[in-house]
């Protein structure tokens, strides 16, 4: 008997830790080693480009073609994608959510709750879920019909916002852990 008790007694703690992980982001210090060794993989798949050799002529060295103009190393972007906005740009882009999407709560609120969810880091991922982006999206809910920007990229901090705006403008704040949290 006090075995079956154990074992019920592990199966409930189990399930509450899982019902509690899925409510609240990931901590850095568990999500970093993750990403590190997605970072670490991924990187490990690329050759740099001073050492890829000609298989013709391993003694070849390419250099650029006088008469063709200079490429730059990086493309410089006038316009960074929006996973690269600052917290000021994030602000902005809160207020002009809540003016196309009203909701009850205030500018500060939603602020609030996305860096509870994310840290104000568009490319947060917490495994458990796994959530994803500013607002911690979990896939169904952020491809949900009610979703008019899920066309988008989950990792686009701009829709995210937008989004968020629009699920509170129908009264889904239950969906973010954080919500009542933070006031």
């Amino acid at each position: 008997m006090r075995f079956v008790l154990l074992i019920l007694f592990l199966g409930l703690l189990w399930v509450s830790g899982w019902i509690y992980g899925s409510l609240k982001p990931a901590p850095d210090a568990l999500v970093a080693p993750v990403e590190g060794l997605l970072s670490d993989e991924e990187a490990s798949t690329d050759v740099p480009v001073e050492d890829v050799v000609n298989a013709a002529d391993p003694d070849a060295v390419d250099t650029p073609d006088p008469d063709l103009p200079l490429e730059p190393d990086v493309a410089l972007d006038p316009d960074p994608p929006a996973a690269n906005a600052s917290l000021d740009q994030l602000r902005t882009w809160i207020g002009e959510a809540r003016a196309t999407h009203p909701y009850a709560e205030s500018e500060q609120r939603m602020f609030d709750v996305m860096m509870c969810e994310s840290g104000g880091r568009a490319d947060a991922v917490n495994p458990a879920g796994p959530y994803t982006g500013l607002f911690q999206y979990f896939e169904t809910t952020w491809n949900g019909e009610w979703n008019q920007y899920r066309g988008n990229d989950v990792f686009d901090a701009r829709s995210q916002i937008f989004a968020t705006a629009l699920a509170w403008s129908l009264g889904m704040q239950s969906h973010w852990g954080c919500y009542d949290s933070t006031h």
